[in-house]
């Protein structure tokens, strides 16, 4: 009653209280929010900060507790055991998908949960800022490198043929008759499709078809404009 109360006082008031143990019986989930405290990422009581239960437990009585395991019908069988040799492990023992933010963790261990301004990498919980580019194990590369070309935290590119890492982008480098000999080459060095709007072949320059002497619209043939 005395909350509900304390509640619309605040409501007509127009004011925000800072949350605390004097005002939140559940816990706080930002300087003046108060929630329940019975959510698995928001758990706990008595105006202390809410934890995040990790990926093995639960929230209990606003308490983070180990999710009991299930008993498969073997007296003695115990827990079960992690034996994942490429990632960590969900409560049940089966594997998780690597690098993931709510299942994070070493190699043959049980998974915990990352913060939510951080990223898991190889198996740790890291900050989640990568100027450079991440690989497939969530890796943050300089992105620098042909085979890990890329910048803002966005997944790395492999370079192909006739191209390098410039910037943090992969450009092409070069554009001749070797490497397009059936189109035409744009000023950036990449080979396109000789058509009407860029005609050419043999690693020419590339060309835009204009108007004809009969005042048609030219046709790139055999890659010349007609």
């Amino acid at each position: 009653m005395r909350f509900g109360l304390l509640a619309l006082a605040l409501l007509f008031s127009g004011c925000t209280r800072p949350c605390s143990r004097a005002t939140c019986d559940g816990c706080c989930a930002s300087g003046t929010e108060c929630v329940e405290g019975t959510a698995k990422l928001e758990c706990g009581r008595g105006g202390e900060v809410c934890a995040r239960c990790l990926s093995a437990e639960r929230c209990l009585s606003s308490k983070c507790e180990a999710i009991a395991a299930v008993d498969a019908g073997v007296v003695d069988a115990g827990p079960p055991t992690c034996a994942c040799s490429t990632s960590c492990c969900l409560p049940d023992g089966t594997c998780a998908p690597n690098n993931g933010i709510d299942a994070c963790g070493p190699t043959k261990v049980f998974c915990g949960t990352c913060r939510t301004d951080q990223r898991c990498e190889q198996g740790t919980c890291v900050a989640a800022a990568c100027s450079g580019c991440l690989d497939p194990l969530g890796a943050c590369r300089a992105g620098t490198d042909n085979v890990a070309c890329g910048s803002a935290g966005g997944v790395c590119t492999a370079c192909g043929t006739d191209q390098a890492c410039q910037s943090r982008q992969c450009v092409f480098t070069r554009c001749d008759m070797s490497n397009c000999r059936f189109g035409c080459c744009q000023p950036n060095k990449v080979c396109m499709t000789s058509s009407p709007m860029t005609c050419g072949v043999g690693g020419d320059p590339c060309q835009v078809c204009g108007v004809s002497s009969d005042g048609g619209t030219q046709q790139c043939i055999g890659g010349l404009c007609q």
